[in-house]
């Protein structure tokens, strides 16, 4: 596949300045963090590869000079194999200084490397599980026991994966972590420094693996864990537990778990934020003359008063008996009355009914129209 033009993947013009090309790198290297992007992991790879190729052309004054003379022809020989790939890339330090605040380089160095970078994060990552309570449980706070499975140190190697701990040195990269690669073209000479891909940039081999984990430093198990959901929650809100995510690498720090709520849908209320919604039935004769119905909500029983001559689907606001927001304050519970008609009369209702038809004027064609007085 042809090559797009540099200046165009990176979104500036030909006579951009050393500046503007970094910060039009730093706005597209953070568009396709992994952490942040929208685009299928695969796409978001590719597509800073080709924004990282761009910027190491032009970030780089020579290479840039000679892309602006001969296009991609002129830089092809400043690749391994002619084709660009991450040991070519000689700016690590600002990728680290760009993803310093986005949740750490090891995302990125993942991406490079696929995954054999999780050494090099700052900490462990991150976990995420869904969790489902009650329209109850949400209103009055709950604790739930949860199960989470992750991956631990392994206590027979402590976590280095060598056989009783036992690590050496690497002999690859002498213990830096790091390799230099120097090519000599013409009278100019390229280094690029990159991590070892023997140790994965620890520095350390574990020698024989450890039979527990098998050489991998880690092992998977599950840990249970008691959580305080607080009252008022709603669905989608998060819930942080420091420290109880994934195993960083040794002497860093675990990952978070981020606990997602989810809040079950009721069979008498809707939800709408910190507000309720509910139905709730009254009589022909309250309707007509005014009363009091008594209701249901979340913390016991509330009154509504019915004034005369109330119609069907009138809404009525109680407030603060909704859901608790933040402090002591309150949602409010709207309550739309229905209608409740009898299925069965007694002798005394149906005589009643007949003397209100009656009264009223009414012309029945259903099954009430016998009950009219016959004239």
């Amino acid at each position: 596949m042809e090559k797009r033009d540099y200046y165009e993947v990176l979104g500036v013009q030909r006579g951009a300045s050393a500046d503007e090309i970094r910060k039009a790198y730093r706005k597209l290297a953070r568009q396709y963090h992994p952490d942040v992007t929208k685009e299928d992991p695969k796409v978001a790879e590719e597509r800073f590869k080709e924004i990282s190729e761009a910027y190491e052309v032009l970030a780089d004054e020579k290479k840039r000079s000679l892309y602006d003379q001969y296009g991609h022809a002129g830089v092809s020989s400043q690749f391994q194999n002619g084709n660009f790939n991450w040991n070519d890339f000689s700016h690590f330090g600002d990728i680290r200084d760009i993803f310093g605040d986005l949740g750490g380089f090891g995302s990125i160095f993942d991406m490079f490397f696929g995954g054999g970078g999780r050494q090099q994060r700052t900490g462990g990552r991150d976990m995420r599980m869904d969790v489902d309570i009650t329209l109850e449980e949400a209103f009055s706070g709950t604790r739930k026991r949860i199960t989470v499975p992750k991956f631990e140190r392994c206590d027979a190697c402590k976590g280095t994966g060598a056989k009783e701990g036992k690590v050496v040195t690497c002999s690859q990269c002498g213990g830096t972590g790091q390799t230099r690669r120097a090519q000599t073209r013409g009278f100019a000479q390229f280094v690029s420094v990159g991590p070892c891909p023997s140790c994965r940039g620890t520095g350390r081999d574990p020698g024989s693996s450890c039979p527990e984990c098998d050489g991998q430093g880690i092992n998977q198990r599950t840990s249970q864990i008691e959580l305080d959901i607080p009252k008022g929650v709603d669905t989608g809100n998060r819930l942080r537990i420091a420290g109880a995510g994934e195993m960083g690498a040794p002497g860093q720090q675990p990952g978070d778990l981020y606990v997602v709520i989810n809040v079950q849908d009721h069979p008498v209320y809707q939800r709408d934020g910190a507000d309720l919604m509910m139905d709730a039935e009254m009589t022909y004769p309250t309707a007509a003359l005014g009363g009091e119905i008594d209701v249901n909500s979340l913390d016991g029983v509330a009154k509504v008063k019915v004034p005369p001559g109330t119609q069907p689907d009138t809404v009525f606001r109680l407030k603060g008996r909704g859901m608790p927001m933040r402090g002591d304050m309150r949602g409010d519970l709207y309550v739309r009355l229905k209608l409740r008609v009898p299925e069965k009369l007694s002798n005394e209702q149906r005589n009643l009914l007949k003397r209100l038809a009656e009264i009223e004027g009414h012309q029945f064609n259903g099954p009430f129209s016998k009950l009219k007085k016959k004239r």
